[in-house]
């Protein structure tokens, strides 16, 4: 059982990840403390939120990290855990300041930068006998010349790494040679990574190219799961990501349970022994053919986490145990895990709201046609009448639900064009 004199510090109370943790911890009855950069952040507000303290934004790095060291000298033994690429990078830069006072099951800067950089993680994926998509990494204009003589488009320009990125944008279809030059261009004038990021990594500012892969847009498959610092212990779910938005390369809206791929399962925990990852896992594929290409690796917590506790595998437990040194408590959180069945039946997840703006916004602009819609509709209906998982919404845990949706519409009413570009038009 969880040790109760071993609190919780949780960050990002507006990221899904957030308040599955924050739910699976105060669940267990472990304290948890949520930092919040502003007000009305669904996470803050569970029901299983112990405290709610003030936090500068993680975009401000120094700031942040200075107000967490003084966090942590002030109320040492807090159990933390990145909930995004950026601080996941930014606790294994410092490590040995945050080991200092909190509990953190934190891999090393080298293993995190390997993963975290798309270029290291592909090297990182070969060995371990994981096939990608055609990817390249241009140095100059030259070399993207060469590279539309070569490439099959349409191709992907997407940021070779997701650390401190200030958009949630990930990527631009270039769909003919001849737009390559140009299109690149214009990415790299209007997306740039934080200037605190590029003086220790200038590399990093020049985006990647990969190959489109059209069957991507409904139909990635995840592996997620934990492994622990041994290596001896590996846990995981299989999962589909069927629609995302924008639906071409997004944020994930519907995922389906689907079985573990036995292979893949075993790639992925190779790749996380090679690299000397440990903790939680989201690896995303997309399948050509019989081939499973990987695309992603998040060494965090994750948006749709909450699909994989509600299936059994209690993440946020894990680390913990993980990071209170309990191995005994972390070995039954392990085997129970492997044989559980998932909670009411658990099959699917839905972003709910996300799903129901984005059908009905893309069908009246035009981007959605009627038999599209009406098959995410019949999706929904269909999977409703068993159970499905929703980021925000918990009938045991109702106001983070009505605050999701106040500040999804809030953002849509302060931020109109990006709303209409995504939401509407699908770009």
């Amino acid at each position: 059982m969880p040790n109760p004199q071993r609190p919780a510090l949780l960050t990002m109370p507006g990221y899904g990840g957030t308040l599955a943790a924050v739910r699976c911890l105060g669940r267990a009855g472990i304290p948890v403390t949520v930092a919040s950069v502003a007000a009305g952040q669904p996470a803050a507000w569970s029901r299983w939120t112990t405290r709610r303290v003030a936090c500068p934004p993680p975009a401000d790095p120094q700031r942040f990290m200075d107000w967490l060291l003084r966090f942590g000298e002030a109320e040492p033994g807090h159990v933390l855990y990145p909930t995004c690429d950026d601080l996941a990078y930014l606790f294994a830069q410092r490590a040995a300041e945050i080991g200092s006072s909190f509990l953190a099951y934190q891999p090393p800067l080298p293993t995190l930068v390997a993963l975290l950089d798309k270029k290291s993680l592909l090297c990182a994926a070969t060995r371990a006998g994981i096939e990608s998509p055609a990817t390249w990494f241009p140095e100059d204009d030259h070399a993207l010349e060469g590279i539309a003589r070569e490439a099959r488009f349409p191709l992907l320009i997407k940021p070779r790494t997701q650390v401190l990125w200030p958009t949630l944008h990930k990527g631009t279809r270039v769909d003919r040679p001849a737009d390559l030059v140009w299109a690149y261009a214009a990415y790299m004038r209007a997306r740039r990574h934080s200037p605190v990021l590029l003086a220790e990594r200038p590399e990093l500012a020049r985006p990647m190219l990969q190959q489109y892969h059209a069957d991507a847009e409904e139909h990635i498959e995840s592996v997620t799961g934990f492994i622990d610092a041994s290596g001896e212990i590996f846990v995981a779910r299989g999962a589909i990501k069927v629609l995302q938005q924008p639906r071409r390369v997004g944020i994930g809206v519907c995922f389906e349970d689907a079985p573990l791929d036995p292979a893949a399962a075993r790639a992925v925990a190779a790749l996380c022994r090679d690299t000397g990852y440990f903790g939680v896992f989201e690896a995303e594929f997309i399948r050509s053919r019989d081939r499973l290409l990987l695309i992603d690796f998040n060494p965090r917590y994750y948006n749709q986490m909450a699909f994989e506790i509600a299936r059994g595998l209690p993440l946020p437990l894990l680390v913990h145990a993980a990071a209170c040194g309990d191995r005994t408590w972390l070995r039954a959180l392990a085997s129970r895990a492997r044989t559980a069945a998932p909670e009411g039946g658990a099959h699917a997840y839905c972003h709910r709201f996300a799903l129901a703006i984005m059908v009905g916004a893309q069908r009246l602009s035009g981007r959605m046609g009627a038999g599209h819609a009406r098959r995410w509709r019949s999706w929904y209906a269909r999977n409703i009448h068993t159970y499905v998982v929703d980021p925000a919404f918990d009938a045991e845990d109702l106001l983070p639900g009505v605050l999701a949706t106040g500040r999804e519409m809030s953002q849509a009413i302060r931020h109109p064009r990006a709303f209409f570009r995504s939401m509407v038009m699908n770009e």
